[in-house]
């Protein structure tokens, strides 16, 4: 079932490959996927926008749960992050959160988060979709309003330190997978408040360079965790940690904490040695999972810090 949504998805991109307007994918009509997972749209002005929403089926409405926001990559879309890439159901369904997969509009035809950089130009409000999808579930689930974080993979990645930045009153926390920063959005950026982050980065990515090489007008891995840091106020030495490689076809990793930050918050960073644009993933070894250590990180945090 997965290959045969990847290949539908593709094609889709395909046939709409020649539009040059900065303008959403045809939004699918609200309807059931499953009776845990859901097709919707919201209005952003005159625009419709499209996500699905993956509701874990221990959900009763009772008790007011997180809510995930899991961004894709650049030319990509909701359904390939849900069903492959960033596939966090199972920790949802574990964890009992809800999870929001957003569907990037069209910038010369190809999927994207306006973030600057190489997508100079867009138009897209992509805040102003995060925010109404924010509102849509809201008043449609028992959302706790302090637990909403987000996370994303290469551009969604670099949309959600953009998140970060520009909605600090609504975003707990993020996590981010092969991605940094733009200059664009590191020029911008104002928080109201210190943004608990974890990101994960291989040095040997080939599309975001470790080092801000590329795309344009980014910046490196580096300066991105000394502007955290200096926002935070978290200690400016990390402690670092050497995860165990138990098994010898897994990349070596680095983890990165600085700790001791304002309202209790902390900063991870997880520098996967040799390791190229990927969402890592490793059943073998929870601690070297992306989606496991976005979540394990993310859900100790409200919107008022360290979760007591």
């Amino acid at each position: 079932m997965k290959i045969y949504y990847t290949i539908i998805v593709f094609l889709v991109i395909l046939l709409i490959a020649g539009c040059n307007e900065d303008e959403p994918i045809a939004p699918t009509p609200v309807q059931v996927i499953s009776n845990t997972t859901f097709n919707k749209t919201v209005s952003i002005g005159n625009v419709e926008r499209e996500y699905v929403l993956y509701v874990p089926e221990g959900y009763d409405g009772n008790t007011p749960v997180p809510l995930l926001f899991n961004f894709h990559g650049y030319t990509q879309s909701s359904i390939i992050q849900m069903n492959t890439i960033g596939d966090m159901r199972s920790i949802a369904d574990t964890a009992n959160f809800i999870l929001a997969y957003p569907q990037g509009a069209l910038f010369n035809g190809i999927t994207h988060w306006n973030v600057g950089s190489w997508t100079e130009g867009s138009v897209a409000n992509d805040l102003g979709f995060t925010d109404a999808m924010i509102d849509a579930i809201s008043s449609e689930y028992n959302i706790d309003p302090s637990r909403i974080y987000a996370c994303g993979y290469s551009n969604g990645g670099f949309f959600s330190f953009e998140l970060a930045c520009q909605l600090s009153n609504n975003i707990a926390a993020i996590g981010t997978v092969a991605a940094t920063m733009s200059e664009k959005t590191l020029n911008a950026c104002n928080p109201a408040r210190p943004i608990p982050m974890v990101t994960i980065h291989g040095t040997a990515d080939n599309v975001v360079n470790y080092n801000g090489i590329f795309p344009v007008a980014t910046v490196s891995h580096d300066e991105i965790l000394n502007y955290w840091v200096s926002q935070n106020n978290t200690d400016s030495i990390p402690f670092i940690t050497n995860l165990p490689n138990i098994d010898n076809s897994e990349s070596a990793v680095e983890l990165y904490e600085y700790l001791n930050g304002e309202d209790d918050t902390s900063i991870k960073h997880y520098r996967f040695i040799s390791t190229g644009h990927v969402w890592p993933v490793n059943f073998g070894n929870p601690e070297k999972d992306a989606s496991n250590i976005i979540w394990n990180f993310v859900s100790n945090f409200d919107i008022n810090g360290r979760i007591e």
